[in-house]
């Protein structure tokens, strides 16, 4: 799950599952606009009921510092990742952007289609590139 083969395997098989009623997938960029909005769409799509007074518990909860702090309370045993810090290091998307030239995004952007389907791909990105841009 630490490499991208490994990421994008993980993604590919949810995607292909996104029409089972026990499947939904979440983009942490609507997570991020709108933590409360989403968070009470994912319960009616999964039929959980919340009491009002509950929810600001847990949107609190759900909050990138919330999950910060509580790293290694929430993430699975150690191994899975390789640092649980480091899964929390930002709160924001498109770091990649920010950290690679754009000859390595084109490469990323090659290797990426090579390994999910470019549906997934424009879904996932959601920064206006075809998934499958090349150079």
């Amino acid at each position: 799950m630490d490499s991208l083969p490994g990421v994008l395997w993980h993604l590919t098989d949810a995607w292909a599952r996104r029409g089972q009623p026990n499947i939904v997938l979440a983009h942490y960029d609507d997570l991020s606009a709108d933590l409360p909005g989403e968070m009470r769409r994912l319960a009616g799509q999964l039929g959980i009921t919340v009491p009002a007074g509950t929810w600001p518990e847990l949107v609190r909860a759900a909050t990138f510092d919330e999950m910060r702090a509580g790293a290694d309370r929430i993430i699975g045993p150690s191994g899975m990742l390789k640092s649980h810090a480091a899964f929390f290091r930002r709160g924001t998307s498109g770091a990649g952007r920010e950290e690679l030239s754009a000859r390595e995004q084109a490469g990323y952007r090659r290797r990426a289609a090579q390994l999910a389907p470019a549906e997934l791909l424009g879904w996932l990105h959601r920064d206006g590139t075809p998934a499958s841009a090349a150079d």
